[in-house]
């Protein structure tokens, strides 16, 4: 059984601004197991931000309970209420490390004084401090760049020193709250790929806060997608990419924009103008499952030509996950007969209309 390191129940987090209550969380339950790439995504306002600092032990919320790494750090329900005690608060905070948007690095002191800055607390000398600091910014790729000054480098390798800086203190968790957004797409790319290589030599349990899926996509095990202070779904990542119950969540993964440009060559073309003996269907599939041969054979076992309008396939988790947009033509038996014959193979079939993409 997986080891649960952050655990989140009902937290509501409410704000009194003069005569108005702000609801920043509501009702949200999430669980993260030890070791998991945990994507939480939602756009600006959907209350990920104040979520973070529960997750970082910063923000107490209004009622629930959370746990991280088995330690209850706070709980309230009805009038009973229990917090963790100060000195055990400070301690399970040093083992939770934050990167940031905007980096936070003090610009007048060198990159390997940035990362020793994390440590000035600690118990180790000034040697060793300063021999740790430059391991971890071995450990992010930057140790030639030690002695460097922030401002003489780039936003990503910026970002590296804030993630080693981050891991001094040996942390079991490390949030990104938006640590990509500042980016540009190739140093976006590379981060998420070091946080991924930091998850798997490290052990560490990574949480992603951001309103881009594609850094969820890239490297994520599961998501939560949150709208308005709740969570409206979570799961495996390639469950809810193939299986997204809400339009939000759509959105994000792409399925809902993949939709509307089958939709614009469906409505628009001439040469796809819908007889009665035609219906369109999207199928969404893992790994190699629909191809030339099964097309091929919808023809040959029940007398339903399928021709294609548009697809497209993208890699999540290692695993190649497609959807097509595809015609099919036949009597309506040998329709039904082959949208029945697609989902014995595993693959999702959904039937669309002009103008709409309709469930079942």
């Amino acid at each position: 059984m997986a080891e649960k390191i952050i655990e989140l129940d009902k937290i509501s987090v409410t704000f009194k601004q003069k005569k108005q209550t702000i609801e920043a969380v509501r009702n949200v339950s999430l669980t993260i197991n030890k070791g998991d790439i945990y994507g939480i995504v939602g756009y600006s306002g959907a209350g990920k931000s104040t979520l973070v600092r529960v997750i970082n032990l910063l923000q107490r919320p209004s009622s629930g309970s959370a746990k991280i790494n088995g330690d209850l750090f706070y709980e309230k329900i009805g009038n009973h209420e229990k917090v963790i005690d100060s000195k055990k608060l400070r301690k399970k905070r040093r083992k939770i490390g934050m990167i940031f948007q905007h980096f936070n690095l003090l610009n007048e002191q060198t990159v390997v004084q940035n990362v020793a800055f994390a440590l000035k607390h600690s118990s180790l000398k000034e040697k060793e401090i300063k021999e740790k600091a430059l391991n971890l910014l071995q450990l992010v790729g930057l140790e030639e760049r030690a002695d460097s000054y922030p401002a003489q480098l780039s936003g990503g390798q910026q970002q590296r020193v804030a993630i080693a800086r981050a891991l001094a203190n040996d942390p079991e968790i490390l949030i990104s709250d938006e640590g990509t957004s500042a980016l540009d797409p190739k140093n976006t790319l590379q981060i998420l790929d070091l946080l991924k290589r930091l998850n798997e030599e490290l052990g560490l349990t990574v949480v992603l806060i951001t309103h881009e899926m594609e850094a969820v996509k890239r490297i994520a095990d599961r998501v939560a997608v949150m709208e308005k202070g709740e969570v409206l779904e979570t799961g495996d990542l390639l469950d809810i990419f193939i299986n997204a119950k809400h339009k939000l969540t759509r959105e994000f993964i792409g399925t809902e924009k993949e939709s509307a440009k089958a939709l614009a060559t469906l409505g628009k073309s001439k040469l796809v103008k819908l007889g009665d003996d035609q219906e369109c269907v999207q199928l969404t599939y893992i790994g190699s499952a629909v191809g030339e041969s099964l097309i091929v054979k919808l023809y040959k076992d029940f007398g339903v030509v399928a021709s294609i309008i548009y697809g497209n396939v993208e890699i999540l988790q290692e695993t190649p996950v497609g959807s097509l947009f595809v015609i099919i033509k036949g009597s309506t038996a040998k329709r039904k007969q082959a949208i029945e014959f697609l989902k014995k193979q595993d693959i999702i079939v959904t039937r669309v209309k002009e103008g709409e993409v309709l469930n079942g």
